[in-house]
């Protein structure tokens, strides 16, 4: 038990430790941006902007590689591949697992229930 504790706290420093990285390299790309803006040198900042964050598939940047932008994408859709055969593997799992068949009429009338009442609300 206390070597798993270690491992969880070991796993939160390094996140934290990667969110405050993230943060500071933020706060250091806007510097840069507003530094080479407010010093004349936009075209310089026209070029980073095009080689690592422009959306590619906006007008006007046929031309832009947008390597972040390209990253984050991949992030994303690989997040919206992943989570529907989770959620849908993790609700079947949980209903097999379920063995009094009242219990499994209950849920399911609450979930119905539910799901009808939040289709209403946005709906409405």
């Amino acid at each position: 038990m206390r070597l798993q504790k270690s491992k969880s706290g070991k796993l939160t420093r390094r996140m934290f430790f990667s969110l405050i990285l993230a943060v500071i390299f933020g706060l250091g790309i806007i510097m840069l941006r507003e530094n080479l803006l407010s010093s004349g040198k936009a075209s310089v900042w026209n070029t980073i902007n095009h080689i690592l964050f422009a959306d590619i598939s906006a007008d006007g940047n046929e031309k832009a590689i947008g390597l972040f932008y390209i990253i984050g994408q991949l992030f994303v859709k690989s997040l919206q591949v992943i989570i529907v055969p989770m959620v849908f593997t993790s609700i079947v799992l949980a209903i097999i697992r379920i063995t009094d068949s009242r219990k499994l009429g209950r849920i399911a009338s609450r979930t119905i229930c539910y799901f009808l009442i939040t289709t209403l609300v946005s709906i409405i």
